[in-house]
């Protein structure tokens, strides 16, 4: 049980981190991470951005019609399949990277916070 204990701590400390994440960035871990995975200029379809992001195809979709709807991404339809939606960063978006990068998050923090509960 004390295991479990431990677990909501870390969760906790997590949430803390993406609270203030969002609040200073204005775009949540999740939508920034969708936004690390196009950051290489190459656009990527829905599959390749869910398995970057490591969440369920319901969930990005999701995070992609919000970062769609900032303007960060744009959606076209696939040259060979029809069917298939890729992804690429607009110029906003790009921008966007760009300030993220910039910042030089500090996890130390965190990482200590989760070091002292293990």
């Amino acid at each position: 049980m004390e295991a479990i204990c431990k677990l909501k701590d870390i969760y906790k400390a997590l949430y803390i981190f993406e609270k203030e994440f969002a609040e200073k960035n204005s775009i949540t871990i999740n939508e920034a991470m969708l936004l690390c995975c196009l950051k290489d200029g190459k656009p990527k379809a829905a599959n390749q951005l869910c398995e970057f992001v490591g969440l369920s195809n319901s969930r990005v979709s999701r995070i992609i019609t919000t970062v769609e709807d900032k303007g960060y991404i744009a959606r076209e339809m696939g040259t060979t399949d029809k069917r298939q939606m890729i992804f690429s960063l607009t110029d906003t978006g790009v921008q966007k990277v760009k300030e993220m990068q910039e910042q030089n998050i500090d996890f130390s923090k965190l990482t200590n916070q989760i070091k002292s509960l293990l």
